[in-house]
C-alpha cells in the first residue's frame, strides 16, 4: 500500500503541470438496460426466462480530488431506472420498474491534450448498489398477484470513458458513456407462502449522458 501511494506520488509529480483539488459533478441521459435472466419468480421459472426493459434514464452525481492533471479518485452515486416491459407468463398492470442506485470508487484518468480546451478520460469503479423492484399496480404471475417493493444490496461495477470541455478554469461540460454491471440480486414477496422469491442475474446497463463539473 505505501510502496503504491509512492509510487502514485512520484507518477503524478513528474507531470508536466500540477493541477490538484477537489471537484465535484452530476450528469444525466438514457440507459438501456440488457433483458435480464429471471432466475425464480415466487417458484421456479424456465432456464430462458427474462424480464425485458425499456429504455430508461441514469443521474449521476460524483465529487473527487485531482492528484495530478490526470488521475483523480472520486465516489458516485446516483440513479439507473428502467420500466419493465415484460416478463414471459406475467400480466403487468401499470407501471413496474427496476433500478439501481450505486454507490462506488471510482479511478479517473485524464488525457490533456496540449493547448487546448478539450480532454477525453477513462476510468473504472466498483462498490455495490441498492437494486430496486417496484410494482406500482399488480403484476400477475401464473395466478399470484403481487404488488409493493423491495431492495437488495449487491456488488457492482462500472467502466466509463467521455470527453469534455473546459468552459474556464472552474466549470467543463462534455459527454460520457457508462457500462455499469452488478451481480444477481433477491427480493421477498409477502402473503404468498412459500416459495416467497423473486430472483434476478445480475443486471447490464450502457448508458450515454451529458455532464458538468465543477474543480473548486
Amino acid at each position: 500500500m505505501l510502496a503504491a501511494g509512492l509510487c502514485t506520488g512520484v507518477f503524478c509529480a513528474s507531470a508536466a503541470r500540477a493541477e490538484t483539488g477537489p471537484y465535484v459533478g452530476a450528469d444525466v441521459g438514457g440507459a438501456l438496460t440488457l433483458d435480464t435472466r429471471v432466475k425464480e419468480f415466487v417458484g421456479p421459472v424456465g432456464s430462458n426466462t427474462k424480464m425485458q426493459l425499456d429504455p430508461g434514464v441514469r443521474v449521476g452525481l460524483h465529487g473527487g480530488y485531482r492528484l495530478c492533471d490526470f488521475f483523480s479518485i472520486e465516489a458516485e452515486t446516483g440513479v439507473i431506472a428502467n420500466n419493465i416491459k415484460s416478463i414471459p407468463g406475467a400480466s403487468i398492470d401499470g407501471n413496474a420498474t427496476l433500478s439501481n442506485v450505486p454507490f462506488l470508487v471510482n479511478a479517473r484518468i485524464e488525457l490533456p491534450l496540449r493547448n487546448s480546451r478539450i480532454t477525453p478520460y477513462f476510468g473504472g469503479g466498483a462498490g455495490g448498489s441498492a437494486t430496486v423492484l417496484s410494482f406500482e399496480h399488480h403484476i400477475d404471475f401464473n395466478g399470484t398477484q403481487l404488488h409493493g417493493t423491495d431492495s437488495d444490496v449487491v456488488a457492482a461495477y462500472q467502466a466509463f470513458g467521455g470527453i469534455r470541455y473546459a468552459i474556464n478554469d472552474h466549470m467543463d461540460v462534455g459527454v460520457e458513456y457508462h457500462y455499469f454491471a452488478t451481480t444477481g440480486a433477491s427480493w421477498s414477496v409477502n402473503n404468498v407462502g412459500t416459495p416467497n422469491k423473486i430472483g434476478l442475474a445480475g443486471v447490464q446497463s450502457h448508458t450515454i449522458t451529458a455532464a458538468f463539473n465543477y474543480r473548486f
